[in-house]
């Protein structure tokens, strides 16, 4: 399914897919939590929980990386994931 990512609120994006899901996307620094070095770093969260991570390498030769954090069954999955760094990729 396609997801659309809404405008910039509150902090980070929000991301809807057609059937009514939604992932909120937030901006985090690159200290704190063991990710210095990256240029960008993005939390996923659905339903209030955290399901992924997206981050993109500070270097010459940027490299974006998507990782699944949820542990449990959940309506999302890691094509949700790779589908919204897409979309979150060619935002920025």
């Amino acid at each position: 399914m396609a997801w659309e990512i809404k405008g910039w609120m509150s902090g980070g994006y929000m991301a809807a897919r057609e059937d009514g899901e939604t992932v909120f996307i937030y901006r985090r620094p690159d200290w704190g939590g063991g990710m210095s070095g990256l240029k960008t770093f993005f939390e996923l969260r659905n339903r209030g929980l955290l399901v992924g991570r997206i981050a993109s390498e500070d270097s010459w030769r940027p490299k974006v990386t998507a990782q699944w954090l949820a542990e449990t069954e959940h309506p999302l999955n890691e094509t949700d994931l790779a589908e919204i760094a897409a979309s979150v990729c060619a935002l920025n």
